[in-house]
């Protein structure tokens, strides 16, 4: 049962958001977002000196920002962190599961190999799944808990199937196929979570430059991409749950 002291405590924290993947890139450009808008955000980061570096810069800038070492494909690193936000938080409000990779976009499908299927879906779909069970116990303790998971167009089945450019010629089996389970994972926990105060979004930032597609200049900078998960995390009046999001609004499954 919590005591006074820890009701207080925590009825003081802004709303908290944390970040997977958050020291570069779009998840970066989301932290960086979300402390401008007053949230407190904790850094989830591989490299533990690369995130407590980047807290301390955007602390620098008014941000109330902290970091904990975070690997998606590591299930003791998730348990850590769990624990360490629950002890060191007390609460989280936001998961935005926005670390991802890409193996074989140099890569016709049928080049594609096991370890790239292995290593992709690791990052892009089980990580996923296992970070969203360890916090999802925190965010059912919020008024108004949200899960963004970072997608895309390409893992649209309704979009792919069009054959239209540019997607169709966008044919990364591993990659698409891992953000097309992604957009079902999304899904199946909107449904599950139907009735509590946590809705589940997925989104689509565009083709943005960063490390990524190898900073591909596709005419969307990653403060653009990750304006679309920064909105959902902090909107009053979310939109319904189980929708997906890009920057020129809601797009199909």
């Amino acid at each position: 049962m919590p005591t006074t002291d820890s009701i207080n405590r925590i009825a003081k924290i802004p709303r908290v958001a944390l970040i997977t993947g958050a020291t570069a890139g779009m998840g970066l450009e989301i932290a960086r977002q979300l402390a401008a808008n007053g949230l407190k955000v904790i850094i989830g980061a591989r490299d533990v000196e690369r995130g407590h570096a980047i807290a301390r810069e955007l602390c620098a800038v008014g941000g109330d920002v902290v970091s904990v070492q975070l690997d998606v494909t590591d299930p003791v690193t998730i348990s850590r962190a769990a624990t360490w936000v629950s002890a060191q938080i007390g609460r989280l409000d936001v998961l935005i599961n926005n670390a991802g990779i890409a193996r074989d976009q140099k890569k016709k499908p049928f080049e594609t190999t096991l370890q790239d299927f292995r290593e992709t879906y690791e990052t892009n779909v089980f990580g996923v799944a296992t970070v969203t069970n360890a916090f999802l116990p925190m965010l059912l303790q919020s008024e108004d808990g949200r899960i963004i998971n970072q997608s895309a167009a390409l893992g649209s089945h309704s979009m792919t199937a069009r054959m239209e450019p540019p997607l169709v010629r966008l044919n990364w089996l591993a990659y698409n196929s891992s953000k097309a389970s992604l957009n079902s994972i999304t899904l199946e926990y909107a449904k599950f979570l139907r009735e509590t105060s946590v809705r589940v979004f997925a989104t689509s930032p565009g083709q943005v430059s960063t490390a990524l597609n190898g900073h591909h200049q596709g005419g969307i900078t990653p403060a653009e991409g990750a304006s679309i998960a920064a909105r959902l995390a902090t909107m009053a009046a979310p939109p319904p749950n189980g929708s997906f999001w890009g920057l020129a609004g809601q797009l199909a499954w």
